[in-house]
């Protein structure tokens, strides 16, 4: 399934926290990694990015880790959508923000630009801050959000591959955001009628999740079910933080009768608000 890793760096520290991802995912599935470094006119000198990226390279080929390289030149996001529309990549792994002051590569607004057309599966990490990063990633626990619609299940293969035979909890979430019906005068059952619209959007959306976790299951897939009130986006961060969940699988677009989720909302919101690893895709609309 991943058995080609795109990982783009830009020489700072802050986009080498894509690299204990990259080691875990590639062990797994005996990947091919390749490192890509985009310089820029203006950017850093190339000679030293040469000697960076092999620095790299060599330590992940001590490893154990397949491993080639990418030196590009040109406009990042550009580079590396074309260089993974031309081979074959099953997946990018990248920070969302880089240093400047390496290659004046604005990661942030790269991986914005990137997000925008790709449709390979990429894994955003936010880079945490410490020193000591672990030499490879945990991945224990994989929340998958999911509206009920095909287009957010989309990102399930993607997420039974990084729990198949590692005994990874792959939890589904699917949040149903309580019913609000315009006021009519004189209807006194105004809000029973409401509760009841809501209550059976739960009963559809747990019959919905059970025949998913059924799914899994029957795969030899650790999967549980959670079912919740309120806002998507904020929802799903909080369930994130309380249960110590190692990474959320979403796709950009969704859409059920309930809700309406995509690039730009709850997506965005997610992305923007998380402190785990996400793993994306934009499925095919």
């Amino acid at each position: 399934m991943y058995e080609r890793i795109l990982v783009p760096l830009d020489g700072s520290e802050l986009a080498e926290c894509s690299l204990p991802y990259a080691r875990r995912i590639a062990k797994r599935f005996n990947s091919e990694v390749i490192l890509m470094i985009v310089c820029q006119p203006t950017g850093y000198p190339e000679l030293p990015l040469k000697a960076y990226l092999q620095k790299k390279a060599e330590e992940l080929h001590i490893a154990g880790i397949r491993i080639s390289q990418k030196l590009a030149h040109g406009d990042a996001a550009t580079k590396i959508l074309d260089f993974a529309g031309k081979n074959d990549v099953k997946l990018i792994i990248m920070s969302t923000h880089g240093s400047s002051k390496a290659s004046h590569w604005p990661l942030g607004s790269c991986t914005s630009k990137v997000l925008q057309k790709i449709h390979v599966p990429t894994l955003l990490i936010r880079p945490s801050g410490e020193k000591t990063a672990p030499f490879e990633a945990e991945i224990r626990r994989i929340l998958v959000g999911l509206d009920g619609s095909h287009f957010s299940e989309a990102i399930l293969p993607y997420a039974e591959g990084l729990a198949d035979d590692t005994g990874t909890e792959v939890i589904l979430l699917r949040v149903v955001e309580p019913v609000k019906l315009p006021f009519t005068a004189g209807y006194v059952e105004h809000e029973k009628y409401e509760r009841e619209i809501t209550a059976k959007a739960e009963e559809e959306a747990k019959k919905y999740l059970q025949k998913k976790r059924e799914a899994l299951a029957s795969k030899g897939i650790n999967a549980s079910i959670a079912l919740l009130k309120g806002h998507p986006s904020s929802t799903i961060l909080q369930y994130a933080k309380e249960n110590k969940v190692s990474l959320i699988a979403i796709t950009t677009h969704g859409f059920s009768g309930i809700s309406k989720w995509a690039y730009g909302s709850v997506a965005s919101n997610i992305i923007e608000g998380s402190t785990k690893p996400i793993l994306l895709l934009r499925p095919q609309l």
